[in-house]
């Protein structure tokens, strides 16, 4: 830290609720006098708004309403969330004392469905002093708030803070060092930054957040591990998805829907390893994609949520969960590339498409099994993912059947149906063509698919 922001550095101190005020002011060091601000001192009331289980608290969102001299207006502080939510504002109280529709309606997210309602009450008593320097300036602003906490109408905590903020020129050293000494002689403790408002209040408000940031994973990670990482930032994405729609008061869920669709492959990439139940339940929570309105969003956003939240805390593996993800996920993708060989080694021009199609269906497969335990092994599989989603595309051309059905002719001129028998010949042509140079170039793509699992196996 500079000289400059040494001397603007705010000094915080936490003082017993009951200490006398600290001596702050000194001939000697060009602190002369200490002048109480009216207009910025007042005893605020507070109601701290949130679900029985603290979510949004633990989310790092404070709702309240605060009244001041008999007014009163709501309060919002979310800067964990920004853009998406307001680091701060405030709203009017308005007649009926609800939180304002537009604040709910932006919360939703991470609200999901639960009853909002007082959960603690707080009076902050609140006293602001300008300290005065020897020429008349200001030289520092000090804050003294005293404040009781209440849960249930019963006082579970009180605490003081004294806060200290330098204005532009700064303090001095030695102005800093009497300062910081007077608040010592109180029994005051300096702090570098006071609790959070979920301290003071203590649990639910301080208990692990729904949205956790994923932590980066090692390629030895463990299967729990993984799969928690790979929920997290699918919560997180969906949920700020949304969050930004809301911001922006768009109709448009086309990038919730588009969030949806990756977890849902996912959840396919994971199924031989998660407890089937909770993942049928929750694949069938996204089985009316995709949306096209809010209104038809709603009802299965918050669910989908929820579902996230308990598979990113503690995701359903039974005992797997302790292996390494990449043995177990690995091996499933080795062998998806198998069966993709198996099938695609079966393969004639003159197959039926049944055939064809469970050569697609199987290399799909491995698209899915590959793209979930990506993100261990990001070089070698990428390239996988990339030579088997041309192995699809080059399929899904070939599937339909070669030997196409003649049409009826009935009621056609001869030259209708000579145009319609020329047509369908061709189409014959490119579809054995298709299916010829598909035979000819597959072995080569697959083969090099299973080289690259092989080698990210062993990695």
């Amino acid at each position: 830290m500079g000289k400059k922001a040494k001397r603007r550095a705010v000094l915080r101190i936490e003082v017993p609720f009951t200490s006398d005020p600290p001596v702050l002011t000194s001939d000697a060091l060009g602190l002369p006098r200490l002048l109480r601000r009216p207009a910025a001192s007042f005893v605020m009331d507070v109601t701290v708004i949130d679900a029985a289980d603290g979510r949004l608290l633990r989310d790092g969102v404070v709702v309240a309403h605060r009244v001041v001299g008999g007014i009163g207006e709501w309060y919002l502080s979310a800067p964990r969330w920004s853009p998406h939510l307001p680091e701060e504002c405030t709203r009017p109280l308005g007649t009926s004392g609800d939180l304002p529709v537009e604040l709910a309606h932006r919360l939703r997210p991470l609200i999901r469905g639960a009853v909002l309602g007082p959960i603690a009450a707080l009076r902050c008593t609140r006293d602001e002093w300008a300290l005065r320097d020897a020429e008349g300036g200001v030289a520092a602003v000090v804050r003294d708030e005293r404040v009781t906490v209440r849960h249930g109408g019963v006082a579970t905590a009180r605490y003081r803070e004294i806060t200290i903020t330098p204005e532009r020129r700064g303090l001095t050293k030695a102005q800093r060092d009497f300062l910081t000494a007077a608040g010592l002689a109180v029994n005051g403790t300096v702090v570098a930054q006071f609790p959070t408002l979920q301290e003071r209040l203590g649990a639910p408000a301080t208990g692990l957040t729904n949205f956790p940031v994923p932590r980066p994973l090692a390629p030895d990670a463990t299967l729990e591990d993984f799969v928690s990482s790979v929920f997290a930032t699918h919560l997180l994405a969906i949920a700020t998805t949304d969050l930004a729609r809301r911001r922006a008061e768009s109709d448009d869920v086309g990038g919730v829907n588009a969030q949806l669709w990756e977890l849902g492959k996912d959840l396919r990439g994971l199924a031989p390893v998660l407890e089937p139940k909770w993942r049928e339940a929750t694949e069938r929570l996204l089985g009316g994609l995709p949306w096209s309105t809010p209104a038809e969003l709603e009802p299965a956003l918050p669910a989908v949520l929820d579902a996230l939240v308990g598979g990113a805390r503690a995701p359903r593996l039974g005992d797997l969960a302790r292996r390494p993800a990449a043995v177990v996920l690995l091996d499933r993708a080795v062998h998806a590339g198998r069966i993709l060989k198996e099938r695609c080694g079966a393969l004639t021009v003159e197959a039926p498409g049944e055939q064809w199609a469970a050569a697609r269906l199987a290399a799909e497969q491995l698209v899915v099994a590959a793209r979930v335990v990506s993100p261990l092994a990001p070089e070698l599989l990428g390239k996988v993912l990339v030579g088997v989603e041309d192995v699809v595309t080059a399929l899904r051309a070939c599937e339909s059947d070669a030997s196409v059905a003649p049409p009826e002719l009935g009621g056609m001129s001869a030259e209708q149906a000579f145009l319609l028998g020329a047509e369908l010949e061709r189409k014959r042509a490119l579809a054995v063509a298709r299916r010829a140079d598909f035979i000819e170039r597959w072995p080569g793509t697959v083969k090099r698919a299973r080289k690259r699992l092989g080698k990210a196996r062993k990695q």
